[in-house]
């Protein structure tokens, strides 16, 4: 519970220091199981970073700044058309993926 506690806190700190930021909960996989009903989890650690949604429209996802992996963003953002047009130099790669519409937000984890 202890740990519980300084999750809520933290978050709390986050928002006060960052009022005009959105929140953005991030729910653990394994809390959402068969689709019945509503589920319970616990307040997980909260962090400032940026974000994206995914433009797939069968299975949108979230990509976290801060996983640092500039070809896998890549690859999930951008349509496979601009993807097989990125230049082969690999520091053009971090040019785009610089560029890319990310939005700064709380992330919090909601965890099992």
């Amino acid at each position: 519970m202890a740990e519980h506690s300084k999750n809520i806190k933290m978050l709390l700190e986050l928002i006060k220091e960052n009022p005009g930021l959105p929140i953005l909960p991030m729910v653990d996989s394994e809390i959402c199981g068969d689709g019945y009903g509503r589920w319970s989890g616990t307040w997980g650690a909260a962090m400032v970073d940026r974000y994206l949604i995914t433009n797939d429209e069968w299975e949108p996802r979230i990509i976290l700044e801060s996983d640092g992996d500039v070809l896998e963003a890549l690859e999930r953002y951008l349509t496979d058309y601009e993807f097989e047009r990125l230049p082969d130099d690999e520091t053009e790669w971090q040019k785009v993926y610089d560029g890319l519409p990310w939005i700064k937000a709380i992330i919090v984890n909601i965890d099992v």
